[in-house]
């Protein structure tokens, strides 16, 4: 057995060896650790499905979106619930900025509609990225008994005219309330788990009504399945000029549909401002901006700031409305 003074001697050499290697060690874990954003594909939750508005504004921005990240682009349909599935799943995810979720004008009011809901807007998301807006249409089945305006609202005095939503307090529903309310009218509440399936039954003659956003409607009006009755813009819009708004019969009647991108709450700043970045220059695109016109959007292209006003505003506006209709599940 060496003598104690010959470990003594090896104890220095043994010491700096345990710290080469743990150098080593820490130099070999480095990169992953500093890896730029986004270093692997990017989940974008649509939290409807497929075929509805958020669904084909998702596709629209999809290449050109993961061209800008330089990584896979993967939407993720999670629908249910007016959306609230979906977005209940990107607000428990973890905030690295790899997984987003596109949000209807829903979003706004997900918090006053579902009170149990497992997450609080506010707290647990953030905006992105305010995209597009468009008005919406209110359209029934192209060979049904409605020829107009006028048409629709006696039919509605007389009680037992559907329509159609994507979920109790969806911008579908409570848009079709905020009408009833104006006209003195009602009707009778149909909920789909997203635009697609809603359209289908209204094509169907299975619901009578719907008040949808234009780009979700707009190819079914052209193609004579649906008629358009009037538009929520203040004004007659482009796409269907000889169209009324509903505001030509009751003035002051507006809303606008649209569409935005949040993430979770905790994500880091240097990681939001990548993903506001590439979300703009996406709709900034020539071309993508083209096709998301002449499907009937208006692209907003405002960041996360306009995003996170847009929800608190909106929030703030229907509240009362849906206070004063009653319009909360348990």
């Amino acid at each position: 057995m060496p003598p104690f003074s010959a470990f003594r001697r090896k104890r220095p050499a043994l010491l700096a060896g345990a710290v080469l290697t743990a150098a080593v060690w820490a130099a070999g874990q480095a990169p992953a650790a500093a890896q730029p954003f986004p270093s692997k594909p990017v989940t974008v939750v649509v939290p409807f499905a497929a075929g509805g508005t958020v669904d084909n504004m998702a596709r629209q921005v999809q290449q050109s979106l993961q061209e800008k990240l330089g990584q896979p682009v993967v939407i993720d349909n999670r629908g249910g619930a007016g959306g609230t599935i979906g977005t209940a799943l990107v607000a428990k995810a973890a905030a690295d900025g790899y997984t987003v979720e596109m949000v209807f004008d829903s979003y706004a009011t997900e918090q006053l509609i579902h009170p149990k809901l497992p997450y609080v807007t506010e707290r647990d998301l953030t905006g992105v990225a305010y995209m597009v807006r468009s008005p919406m249409v209110l359209a029934v089945t192209g060979s049904g008994p409605y020829q107009t305006l006028a048409d629709y609202v006696a039919a509605s005095k007389k009680g037992g005219v559907s329509f159609a939503s994507v979920g109790a307090g969806s911008s579908n529903h409570l848009a079709a309330e905020l009408f009833h309310q104006a006209a003195g009218t009602s009707g009778i509440h149909t909920p789909y788990r997203g635009g697609g399936p809603a359209l289908s039954d209204l094509m169907g003659g299975h619901v009578e009504s719907i008040i949808a956003s234009l780009p979700l409607v707009l190819p079914h009006i052209q193609s004579g399945k649906l008629r358009a009755l009037a538009v929520t813009a203040p004004q007659r819009v482009a796409a269907l000029p000889d169209v009324p708004a509903i505001a030509e019969t009751y003035p002051g009647f507006e809303i606008y549909s649209w569409v935005g991108m949040v993430a979770p709450a905790q994500t880091p700043p240097a990681v939001l401002e990548k993903l506001e970045a590439a979300t703009i220059d996406t709709l900034r695109d020539p071309a993508v901006a083209g096709r998301i016109t002449a499907a009937g959007f208006e692209v907003v292209a405002g960041g996360r700031t306009e995003m996170n006003t847009l929800v608190r505003t909106e929030s703030e506006r229907w509240g009362q409305l849906i206070k004063s209709r009653g319009i909360v599940t348990q």
